[in-house]
């Protein structure tokens, strides 16, 4: 055979062979099914946590602190009036006692039981902890919530409790623009994490609402206000203080602005002289009934009628069941006090319904349901009939 013939039937050979296998794959591609997008769902590890297990948490003040599992939780305490506020507002069936003593006005408009709650003591105002009575109780965690940014002086309390009692103490930030994040970790820790969503975004939406609305106005058409506190009416707290910071929010013009501040408890002294001088358009005072104030004398005393607020008939009763709405305790009733001052010195720019918005923050935080007739009797003489 040539040659030339030889390499013919070679490249005829390669050329068949080379059909062949390309008629192969395609055969094979063809019945091979195509491959599927894998189930990385089905693949992913779902943590599954045990609410009965023991959790180390970083509370607000940086502290590595071990608690109880949500599953385990049933007894709860508080170093102060604000931590009780917080948690009673969120699950007041975990309170093994009370940090306050409530009067039959304030009992009124707290669930069924709260005057039954042991007297366990309290940091607020000085006084002092029973640290024999909180471990008696049973008590599993302390929650001491403060009412400015934590500090030193907080973390080295928390210590020293916890190191006393062999109690979880753990540190929350109480400061009033800080409300919504607080709701949400204690939502957490306590295994309510439904609840204190609703509270957190009903606080965010108050706070934005009412800061928005008083922005608007000038300094100089800013309302000035007195906050008459005491039985004579002659305490204060000056412009910044944590007392008056409900005050500050809503856009009022607080007039002490020169007064010195008391560290702690605040109340600082002032001469009705002072007073006159200042001649405030608004006067909020406490009242005389539940706490003592000064309110009807303010109103009735001819010492005080030379005063704008008097004489235009604008001295009201701040509002104060089963707590002050603005202060004493400075905790999350100051987020209903700021839109009560806001709509009370500024209805226009601040237009809400104060019967209604009252009645819903009892429901939401208080656990008591109002009638339109209660809640103009707790608005008192600041609401137009």
């Amino acid at each position: 055979m040539s040659t030339k013939k030889q390499r013919l039937i070679s490249v005829i050979a390669i050329a068949c062979l080379a059909m062949a296998l390309a008629v192969f794959a395609g055969c094979s591609s063809a019945e091979e099914p195509a491959s599927e997008p894998s189930d990385t769902s089905a693949q992913t590890q779902t943590e599954t946590v045990d609410p009965m297990a023991d959790r180390t948490i970083t509370d607000d003040a940086g502290r590595q602190v071990t608690i109880p599992g949500t599953g385990a939780l049933e007894k709860i305490y508080y170093t102060g009036a604000p931590g009780q506020i917080f948690c009673f507002t969120l699950a007041p069936e975990l309170a093994a006692g009370s940090t306050m003593e409530f009067s039959e006005a304030e009992l009124a408009f707290l669930p069924e039981g709260t005057g039954d709650l042991p007297y366990l003591g309290t940091l607020s105002g000085g006084k002092e902890l029973n640290p024999e009575a909180i471990m008696a109780e049973g008590v599993q965690v302390i929650f001491s919530v403060t009412t400015a940014t934590p500090g030193d002086y907080d973390v080295s309390s928390a210590d020293d409790l916890q190191n006393l009692t062999g109690i979880p103490v753990v540190v929350l930030d109480g400061s009033l623009d800080a409300t919504p994040a607080t709701y949400r970790t204690l939502g957490t820790l306590l295994g309510k994490e439904d609840e204190a969503e609703k509270l957190a975004s009903y606080c965010e939406s108050a706070l934005s609402n009412v800061k928005n609305a008083v922005a608007e106005i000038p300094e100089d058409q800013r309302v000035s206000l007195y906050y008459a506190e005491g039985s004579e009416g002659l305490q204060t707290e000056p412009k910044g203080s944590t007392h008056s910071l409900a005050f500050d929010i809503a856009g009022a013009n607080n007039i002490a602005q020169d007064v010195e501040a008391v560290k702690g408890k605040g109340m600082s002294p002032v001469s009705l002289e002072q007073v006159l001088a200042w001649n405030p358009q608004v006067i909020i005072a406490w009242d005389d009934e539940v706490r003592g104030g000064a309110d009807e004398i303010i109103r009735t005393d001819g010492n005080w009628s030379t005063i704008d607020a008097v004489k235009e008939g604008r001295v009201y009763t701040m509002p104060n069941v089963p707590f002050s709405w603005c202060d004493r305790p400075p905790a999350v009733n100051r987020i209903l006090g700021i839109q009560w001052i806001a709509n009370t010195l500024y209805p226009e720019a601040y237009d809400v319904d104060m019967v209604e918005v009252t009645k819903e923050f009892y429901s939401m935080f208080y656990h008591a349901e109002l009638t339109d007739e209660q809640a103009r009797e707790i608005l008192g003489n600041s609401y137009a009939q």
